[in-house]
């Protein structure tokens, strides 16, 4: 994974992609500058099927690139950050989460097809991962895990310098975490037992039922020393991430783990009793550190990919 520049072309440009289960965000990255030129964010569309999302990303991009001046004609790659599981190499999407009809879609070659430049894709938490390597807070580490909390929760685990994606696409599943002996066997529609437990959609939901408020996964957090309720779901949630956190720990002794996602913009608020949780369990804990990029790892992540795709074609 080359940590240098990868490209630099005067006038051209890549796109990240970040196809979130609520939103859907993108970032145009100049490479004569190294430096972003526009972004952009739109509701993820989870109703209508991949075809259909294809065709709202070719037209976010367009508009996103006549917005800082570009046009397609620019463009010279594309790297989109997908929930659920993928498998990289044939760019393929295997399922993608809440979003209907995603299965076994071959996304890179839809993208392809309208785009007619090169389109990777990656696992979203193994994009933030990718991301903070490239310029955020893994720079310099070997051997990392970037939790990704937001509707679902994932892991980009990274050993020896390399992405580990498993031998079914399927490493760092870790909303798929069950997390006590009462939670085996049951019925949760789908969804994993801590994704179900601590996920964004879940925390939004009970703020609205114990408050009245909308509020954000990361709100529930920061504003829980103003409400009861709240600071039970506070604590519910820095429980269950420390478990998880110690469950990473004691089976690959990373050098750290990175939180980042929505939840995660709660920062110090929902760290530091999570450190205080790992510490007391852990006989070598990891360092327990905030994401340089907060939410946007993943388009981070996925600029890098398309940056490595292009320096690097098959």
């Amino acid at each position: 994974m080359a940590k240098s520049e990868l490209l630099q072309a005067t006038g051209d440009v890549v796109l990240g992609v970040d196809i979130g289960g609520t939103k859907t965000a993108l970032l145009a990255w100049d490479l004569a500058t190294g430096a972003v030129l526009a972004q952009d964010v739109f509701p993820t569309p989870t109703e209508v099927g991949p075809v259909a999302m294809v065709a709202c990303l070719v037209a976010a991009s367009d508009t996103l690139l006549t917005g800082c001046g570009q046009e397609r004609a620019n463009l010279r790659g594309i790297g989109v950050a997908v929930p659920g599981l993928v498998d990289a190499k044939a760019g393929v999407v295997l399922t993608a989460g809440n979003l209907v009809g995603w299965s076994r879609v071959p996304l890179c070659d839809l993208l392809r097809a309208q785009l007619h430049v090169p389109v990777v894709i990656e696992h979203d938490a193994n994009a933030a991962a990718l991301g903070e390597r490239w310029r955020g807070t893994a720079q310099d580490l070997e051997n990392f895990a970037f939790v990704a909390l937001g509707t679902g929760i994932g892991v980009g685990i990274v050993l020896n310098g390399e992405l580990y994606r498993g031998a079914h696409h399927a490493a760092g599943e870790l909303g798929d975490l069950v997390v006590g002996r009462e939670y085996l066997g049951q019925d949760r529609g789908g969804q994993g037992n801590l994704a179900q437990l601590i996920g964004g959609k879940t925390l939004r939901r009970r703020a609205k039922q114990a408050t009245g408020d909308d509020m954000s996964a990361a709100e529930v957090v920061t504003h829980a020393d103003d409400d009861e309720e709240l600071a039970a779901m506070a604590d519910e949630v820095a429980d269950y991430l420390a478990m998880a956190i110690i469950a990473i720990a004691a089976l690959l002794d990373p050098e750290a783990i990175i939180v980042g996602g929505g939840t995660a913009e709660a920062g110090e608020d929902l760290l530091d009793p999570v450190r205080e949780r790992v510490a007391s369990e852990v006989s070598a804990p990891p360092l327990i550190i905030a994401s340089a990029f907060g939410s946007e790892a993943q388009l981070y992540g996925a600029v890098f990919s398309a940056l490595q795709s292009i320096a690097q074609p098959d």
